[in-house]
Protein backbone atom coordinates (compact mmCIF):
# COMPACT_ATOMS: atom_id res chain seq x y z
CA UNK A 1 0.00 0.00 0.00
CA UNK A 2 1.31 3.92 -1.08
CA UNK A 3 1.61 6.33 1.95
CA UNK A 4 -0.94 8.31 0.00
CA UNK A 5 -3.26 5.56 0.07
CA UNK A 6 -2.56 5.10 3.88
CA UNK A 7 -3.05 8.87 4.55
CA UNK A 8 -6.28 8.52 2.94
CA UNK A 9 -7.77 5.46 4.73
CA UNK A 10 -6.32 7.13 7.92
CA UNK A 11 -8.44 10.63 6.93
CA UNK A 12 -11.56 8.42 6.29
CA UNK A 13 -11.01 6.57 10.03
CA UNK A 14 -11.01 9.48 11.91
CA UNK A 15 -13.62 11.59 9.90
CA UNK A 16 -16.00 9.37 8.84
CA UNK A 17 -17.77 7.44 11.47
CA UNK A 18 -18.77 3.34 11.12
CA UNK A 19 -19.43 1.18 13.90
CA UNK A 20 -16.31 -1.01 13.26
CA UNK A 21 -13.54 1.21 13.16
CA UNK A 22 -10.46 2.56 15.09
CA UNK A 23 -11.49 5.67 17.30
CA UNK A 24 -10.01 8.92 17.31
CA UNK A 25 -8.91 11.73 19.64
CA UNK A 26 -8.49 15.63 19.56
CA UNK A 27 -4.69 14.46 19.28
CA UNK A 28 -4.85 12.12 16.40
CA UNK A 29 -3.60 14.13 13.66
CA UNK A 30 -0.56 14.67 15.42
CA UNK A 31 -0.49 11.42 16.33
CA UNK A 32 -0.93 10.64 12.22
CA UNK A 33 2.21 12.63 11.57
CA UNK A 34 4.51 11.23 14.76
CA UNK A 35 3.81 7.67 13.02
CA UNK A 36 4.25 8.68 9.24
CA UNK A 37 7.26 10.93 10.30
CA UNK A 38 8.65 7.51 11.65
CA UNK A 39 7.98 4.96 8.70
CA UNK A 40 8.74 4.18 5.87
CA UNK A 41 6.53 2.09 4.40
CA UNK A 42 3.03 -0.03 6.39
CA UNK A 43 0.90 -2.42 4.98
CA UNK A 44 -3.17 -3.33 5.50
CA UNK A 45 -2.42 -5.42 8.60
CA UNK A 46 -2.17 -1.74 10.61
CA UNK A 47 -5.76 -1.30 9.52
CA UNK A 48 -6.64 -5.09 10.06
CA UNK A 49 -5.29 -4.63 13.44
CA UNK A 50 -6.77 -1.42 14.26
CA UNK A 51 -10.31 -2.15 13.51
CA UNK A 52 -9.89 -5.87 15.50
CA UNK A 53 -8.66 -4.58 18.34
CA UNK A 54 -10.08 -0.94 18.34
CA UNK A 55 -6.80 0.34 19.64
CA UNK A 56 -5.69 3.93 19.80
CA UNK A 57 -3.89 4.51 16.36
CA UNK A 58 -0.71 6.31 18.25
CA UNK A 59 -0.35 3.64 20.72
CA UNK A 60 -0.07 1.38 17.77
CA UNK A 61 2.35 3.02 15.62
CA UNK A 62 4.31 3.19 18.64
CA UNK A 63 4.55 0.09 19.71
CA UNK A 64 5.36 -0.89 15.33
CA UNK A 65 8.13 1.18 15.59
CA UNK A 66 11.55 0.04 16.26
CA UNK A 67 14.53 2.02 17.47
CA UNK A 68 15.39 2.32 13.63
CA UNK A 69 12.40 4.23 12.94
CA UNK A 70 10.76 1.06 10.81
CA UNK A 71 7.54 -0.57 11.77
CA UNK A 72 7.71 -4.03 13.19
CA UNK A 73 5.60 -6.29 14.76
CA UNK A 74 3.15 -5.85 17.92
CA UNK A 75 4.63 -7.03 21.27
CA UNK A 76 3.74 -7.27 24.77
CA UNK A 77 7.07 -5.76 26.30
CA UNK A 78 6.36 -2.11 23.98
CA UNK A 79 2.74 -2.63 25.25
CA UNK A 80 3.60 -2.67 28.67
CA UNK A 81 6.44 -0.11 28.39
CA UNK A 82 3.65 2.61 26.70
CA UNK A 83 1.58 1.83 29.85
CA UNK A 84 3.88 2.48 32.17
CA UNK A 85 5.69 5.65 30.74
CA UNK A 86 2.66 6.82 29.99
CA UNK A 87 4.51 10.27 28.61
CA UNK A 88 3.68 12.74 25.36
CA UNK A 89 6.61 11.70 23.02
CA UNK A 90 8.35 14.95 22.52
CA UNK A 91 7.89 14.65 18.64
CA UNK A 92 4.37 16.24 19.69
CA UNK A 93 5.38 17.87 22.22
CA UNK A 94 5.90 21.27 20.55
CA UNK A 95 4.42 24.64 20.34
CA UNK A 96 4.23 26.26 16.79
CA UNK A 97 6.72 23.41 15.51
CA UNK A 98 9.38 24.13 18.21
CA UNK A 99 9.74 22.34 21.37
CA UNK A 100 8.20 22.92 24.28
CA UNK A 101 9.69 22.55 27.84
CA UNK A 102 8.45 22.08 31.61
CA UNK A 103 9.82 22.92 34.70
CA UNK A 104 11.29 19.75 35.31
CA UNK A 105 12.48 18.96 31.99
CA UNK A 106 9.77 15.38 32.13
CA UNK A 107 7.27 15.29 29.30
CA UNK A 108 4.28 15.63 30.29
CA UNK A 109 1.67 12.43 30.70
CA UNK A 110 -1.03 11.70 28.64
CA UNK A 111 -2.97 10.33 31.74
CA UNK A 112 -2.89 11.93 35.18
CA UNK A 113 -0.56 10.97 37.52
CA UNK A 114 -0.79 13.65 40.16
CA UNK A 115 2.55 14.38 42.44
CA UNK A 116 1.81 15.47 45.92
CA UNK A 117 4.29 17.53 46.87
CA UNK A 118 4.96 19.40 43.58
CA UNK A 119 1.28 20.38 43.96
CA UNK A 120 1.50 21.33 47.73
CA UNK A 121 4.70 23.41 46.37
CA UNK A 122 3.15 25.56 43.29
CA UNK A 123 -0.12 26.03 45.67
CA UNK A 124 2.21 27.57 47.67
CA UNK A 125 3.36 30.13 45.03
CA UNK A 126 0.45 31.01 43.61
CA UNK A 127 -1.48 31.15 46.71
CA UNK A 128 1.35 33.69 47.27
CA UNK A 129 1.05 35.63 44.02
CA UNK A 130 -2.66 35.93 44.42
CA UNK A 131 -2.43 37.94 47.85
CA UNK A 132 0.15 39.89 46.89
CA UNK A 133 -1.76 41.05 43.17
CA UNK A 134 -4.96 41.38 46.15
CA UNK A 135 -3.44 43.26 48.33
CA UNK A 136 -2.03 45.85 45.80
CA UNK A 137 -5.29 46.57 44.05
CA UNK A 138 -7.31 46.46 47.30
CA UNK A 139 -4.84 49.71 48.23
CA UNK A 140 -5.74 51.27 45.03
CA UNK A 141 -8.64 50.30 42.40
CA UNK A 142 -10.58 48.49 45.42
CA UNK A 143 -10.28 50.76 48.10
CA UNK A 144 -13.33 52.20 47.56
CA UNK A 145 -16.33 50.00 47.43
CA UNK A 146 -20.17 49.92 47.15
CA UNK A 147 -22.68 47.93 45.56
CA UNK A 148 -22.35 45.77 43.09
CA UNK A 149 -22.99 47.30 39.98
CA UNK A 150 -22.12 46.97 36.14
CA UNK A 151 -20.42 49.49 33.87
CA UNK A 152 -19.27 49.33 30.70
CA UNK A 153 -16.25 51.29 30.01
CA UNK A 154 -15.10 50.39 26.02
CA UNK A 155 -13.81 53.64 25.19
CA UNK A 156 -11.96 54.92 28.35
CA UNK A 157 -8.61 53.87 27.65
CA UNK A 158 -8.99 53.67 23.52
CA UNK A 159 -9.12 49.52 23.96
CA UNK A 160 -6.03 49.13 25.43
CA UNK A 161 -7.65 47.66 28.79
CA UNK A 162 -9.32 45.24 26.30
CA UNK A 163 -6.18 43.97 24.46
CA UNK A 164 -4.63 43.76 28.15
CA UNK A 165 -8.31 41.67 29.16
CA UNK A 166 -7.25 39.41 26.16
CA UNK A 167 -3.92 39.42 27.15
CA UNK A 168 -4.59 38.41 31.18
CA UNK A 169 -6.67 35.39 30.11
CA UNK A 170 -3.71 33.89 27.65
CA UNK A 171 -0.90 34.07 29.80
CA UNK A 172 -2.78 33.25 33.32
CA UNK A 173 -4.12 30.24 31.30
CA UNK A 174 -0.83 29.45 30.05
CA UNK A 175 0.28 29.71 33.82
CA UNK A 176 -2.10 27.89 35.76
CA UNK A 177 -1.38 24.98 32.66
CA UNK A 178 2.35 24.79 33.38
CA UNK A 179 1.40 24.20 36.97
CA UNK A 180 -1.27 21.69 36.45
CA UNK A 181 1.78 19.82 33.92
CA UNK A 182 3.85 20.10 36.59
CA UNK A 183 1.87 18.54 39.27
CA UNK A 184 1.24 15.47 37.25
CA UNK A 185 -2.04 16.03 35.47
CA UNK A 186 -2.70 14.85 31.95
CA UNK A 187 -1.90 17.10 28.97
CA UNK A 188 -4.83 17.34 28.03
CA UNK A 189 -6.48 18.31 31.13
CA UNK A 190 -3.67 20.54 32.12
CA UNK A 191 -4.82 22.67 29.23
CA UNK A 192 -8.34 22.48 30.00
CA UNK A 193 -8.23 22.61 34.08
CA UNK A 194 -5.54 25.61 33.07
CA UNK A 195 -8.03 27.80 30.75
CA UNK A 196 -10.68 26.93 33.50
CA UNK A 197 -8.21 28.54 36.40
CA UNK A 198 -7.18 31.21 34.19
CA UNK A 199 -10.54 32.87 33.10
CA UNK A 200 -11.62 31.92 37.20
CA UNK A 201 -9.04 34.55 37.67
CA UNK A 202 -10.16 37.15 35.59
CA UNK A 203 -13.29 36.59 36.38
CA UNK A 204 -12.70 37.11 40.58
CA UNK A 205 -11.23 40.04 39.16
CA UNK A 206 -14.07 41.62 37.15
CA UNK A 207 -16.19 40.73 40.24
CA UNK A 208 -14.45 42.97 42.45
CA UNK A 209 -13.93 45.74 39.80
CA UNK A 210 -17.96 45.68 40.20
CA UNK A 211 -17.59 46.42 43.61
CA UNK A 212 -15.64 49.18 42.98
CA UNK A 213 -17.00 52.63 43.24
CA UNK A 214 -14.66 53.77 40.54
CA UNK A 215 -14.96 51.10 38.40
CA UNK A 216 -17.96 48.29 38.03
CA UNK A 217 -18.53 44.97 36.20
CA UNK A 218 -17.29 45.64 32.26
CA UNK A 219 -19.06 43.02 29.98
CA UNK A 220 -16.52 43.58 26.97
CA UNK A 221 -13.62 43.41 29.57
CA UNK A 222 -15.19 40.37 30.54
CA UNK A 223 -15.79 39.24 26.62
CA UNK A 224 -11.83 39.74 26.21
CA UNK A 225 -10.75 37.64 29.59
CA UNK A 226 -12.99 35.31 27.48
CA UNK A 227 -11.65 35.33 24.75
CA UNK A 228 -8.14 35.34 25.89
CA UNK A 229 -8.59 31.73 27.90
CA UNK A 230 -10.68 30.16 25.02
CA UNK A 231 -7.49 31.46 22.64
CA UNK A 232 -5.66 29.87 24.77
CA UNK A 233 -7.43 26.27 24.82
CA UNK A 234 -8.16 26.57 20.60
CA UNK A 235 -4.15 26.50 20.03
CA UNK A 236 -4.32 23.22 21.76
CA UNK A 237 -6.97 21.76 19.86
CA UNK A 238 -6.43 23.51 16.30
CA UNK A 239 -2.18 24.17 15.84
CA UNK A 240 -2.49 26.52 13.21
CA UNK A 241 -3.26 29.45 15.76
CA UNK A 242 -0.41 28.80 17.70
CA UNK A 243 1.40 30.98 14.71
CA UNK A 244 0.30 33.64 16.87
CA UNK A 245 0.97 34.40 20.36
CA UNK A 246 -0.03 37.62 22.45
CA UNK A 247 3.20 39.51 24.40
CA UNK A 248 3.08 42.72 26.27
CA UNK A 249 5.49 45.45 26.54
CA UNK A 250 5.68 48.19 29.68
CA UNK A 251 6.46 51.29 27.84
CA UNK A 252 7.55 54.59 30.28
CA UNK A 253 5.80 57.29 28.00
CA UNK A 254 8.58 59.69 28.26
CA UNK A 255 10.79 57.29 26.69
CA UNK A 256 8.19 58.13 23.19
CA UNK A 257 7.27 61.64 24.15
CA UNK A 258 4.48 61.15 25.83
CA UNK A 259 2.82 61.29 29.06
CA UNK A 260 1.18 58.84 31.80
CA UNK A 261 -2.69 58.24 31.37
CA UNK A 262 -4.27 60.85 33.68
CA UNK A 263 -5.48 60.20 36.04
CA UNK A 264 -4.07 56.46 37.05
CA UNK A 265 -3.69 54.76 40.48
CA UNK A 266 -0.60 52.88 39.55
CA UNK A 267 0.69 50.86 36.51
CA UNK A 268 -1.81 48.14 36.32
CA UNK A 269 -4.28 51.00 35.12
CA UNK A 270 -1.95 53.82 33.54
CA UNK A 271 -2.77 52.14 29.92
CA UNK A 272 -0.78 54.92 28.61
CA UNK A 273 2.50 52.87 29.43
CA UNK A 274 1.24 49.62 28.10
CA UNK A 275 1.59 48.10 24.60
CA UNK A 276 -0.22 44.75 23.74
CA UNK A 277 1.34 42.70 20.39
CA UNK A 278 0.85 39.94 18.53
CA UNK A 279 3.69 37.73 17.48
CA UNK A 280 3.50 35.75 14.24
CA UNK A 281 5.55 33.05 13.31
CA UNK A 282 6.29 33.78 9.79
CA UNK A 283 8.16 30.49 9.18
CA UNK A 284 5.56 28.63 9.75
CA UNK A 285 2.82 30.73 7.82
CA UNK A 286 4.83 31.51 4.54
CA UNK A 287 7.52 28.76 4.53
CA UNK A 288 9.37 29.25 1.15
CA UNK A 289 11.87 31.65 0.50
CA UNK A 290 11.61 33.20 3.62
CA UNK A 291 11.70 29.72 5.93
CA UNK A 292 15.13 29.69 3.27
CA UNK A 293 16.53 32.93 3.90
CA UNK A 294 15.18 34.15 7.08
CA UNK A 295 16.88 32.87 10.56
CA UNK A 296 14.20 30.63 12.10
CA UNK A 297 14.40 32.67 15.83
CA UNK A 298 13.00 36.22 13.88
CA UNK A 299 9.51 36.68 13.54
CA UNK A 300 6.87 39.77 13.43
CA UNK A 301 5.19 41.35 15.78
CA UNK A 302 2.23 44.10 15.67
CA UNK A 303 1.29 45.86 18.46
CA UNK A 304 -1.15 48.52 19.72
CA UNK A 305 -0.88 50.99 22.02
CA UNK A 306 -2.68 54.95 23.83
CA UNK A 307 -0.23 57.25 25.16
CA UNK A 308 -1.15 60.30 26.98
CA UNK A 309 -4.68 59.05 27.40
CA UNK A 310 -6.86 61.53 29.61
CA UNK A 311 -10.05 61.66 30.83
CA UNK A 312 -11.97 65.31 29.67
CA UNK A 313 -14.36 65.27 32.54
CA UNK A 314 -11.53 65.73 34.71
CA UNK A 315 -10.03 68.55 33.11
CA UNK A 316 -6.29 69.13 32.44
CA UNK A 317 -6.65 67.68 28.91
CA UNK A 318 -4.32 69.12 26.07
CA UNK A 319 -5.12 69.11 23.14
CA UNK A 320 -1.74 69.47 21.77
CA UNK A 321 -0.70 66.54 23.82
CA UNK A 322 -3.55 64.72 23.12
CA UNK A 323 -5.77 63.68 20.49
CA UNK A 324 -9.48 64.08 21.06
CA UNK A 325 -11.23 61.09 20.53
CA UNK A 326 -14.43 60.95 22.47
CA UNK A 327 -16.02 62.51 25.44
CA UNK A 328 -14.47 60.12 27.58
CA UNK A 329 -10.74 59.53 26.45
CA UNK A 330 -8.64 61.49 24.78
CA UNK A 331 -4.96 59.93 23.68
CA UNK A 332 -2.41 59.29 21.13
CA UNK A 333 -2.97 55.71 19.12
CA UNK A 334 -0.53 53.54 18.05
CA UNK A 335 -0.20 50.76 15.99
CA UNK A 336 3.67 49.54 15.43
CA UNK A 337 5.02 46.91 13.23
CA UNK A 338 8.54 45.10 15.04
CA UNK A 339 10.69 42.75 14.47
CA UNK A 340 10.97 40.13 17.25
CA UNK A 341 12.70 37.25 19.04
CA UNK A 342 11.86 33.89 19.44
CA UNK A 343 14.20 32.81 22.20
CA UNK A 344 13.33 29.37 22.17
CA UNK A 345 15.38 28.79 19.01
CA UNK A 346 17.94 31.92 19.40
CA UNK A 347 19.09 31.10 23.20
CA UNK A 348 21.19 27.59 23.76
CA UNK A 349 19.67 24.85 25.41
CA UNK A 350 20.57 24.18 29.30
CA UNK A 351 19.52 22.74 31.95
CA UNK A 352 15.52 21.81 32.53
CA UNK A 353 14.41 24.91 34.60
CA UNK A 354 16.51 27.40 32.48
CA UNK A 355 14.98 25.67 28.86
CA UNK A 356 11.37 26.39 30.58
CA UNK A 357 12.50 30.02 32.10
CA UNK A 358 13.48 31.07 28.26
CA UNK A 359 9.88 29.60 26.51
CA UNK A 360 8.45 31.82 29.06
CA UNK A 361 9.60 34.81 27.08
CA UNK A 362 7.60 34.29 24.70
CA UNK A 363 4.51 36.26 27.27
CA UNK A 364 6.92 39.55 26.44
CA UNK A 365 7.71 41.67 23.81
CA UNK A 366 11.64 42.85 23.88
CA UNK A 367 12.95 45.84 22.34
CA UNK A 368 13.84 45.56 18.69
CA UNK A 369 13.42 47.67 15.16
CA UNK A 370 10.14 49.38 13.98
CA UNK A 371 8.37 51.10 12.05
CA UNK A 372 5.63 53.39 14.13
CA UNK A 373 2.08 54.91 13.05
CA UNK A 374 0.07 57.34 14.47
CA UNK A 375 -0.18 61.28 14.05
CA UNK A 376 3.49 60.81 12.44
CA UNK A 377 5.33 57.82 11.35
CA UNK A 378 8.35 57.07 13.13
CA UNK A 379 11.39 54.86 12.39
CA UNK A 380 13.05 53.37 15.55
CA UNK A 381 16.28 50.75 15.49
CA UNK A 382 15.46 49.55 18.88
CA UNK A 383 12.15 50.13 20.03
CA UNK A 384 10.69 52.23 21.91
CA UNK A 385 13.98 53.86 22.47
CA UNK A 386 15.03 56.90 21.17
CA UNK A 387 18.57 56.19 19.21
Amino acid sequence: MSKLSLILLIFLSIFIPTPNICYSSNLELNKINYFLSNSNHSNNIIFNELNEYKSDFFAYAKSHLNNDGQTGSTNETNSITITKNNYIPDSIFKFANQPRYTMTGELPYSKSNPKFINIVALTGIFGAIFYAQHSAQQSDVWKETGPFHIQEDIQYALWVDKFGHFYGGYSTSYLFTEAFITSGFGWELSNILGSIMGLGYMTYIEVLDGYSKGFGFSPSDYYFDVFGSGFFLAQYYVPFLQNFNPKFMFVNPKWVGERDRNPHESFIDNYSAQTFWMSINIQNLFGGVVAKFVPEWLELSVGYAAYSLCYPPLGGCDPSISEPVSPDAWGNRKIIISLDYNLVKLLPDGPPFWNWFKQNFKLFKLPAPAIEFGRTTKFYIIYPFKI
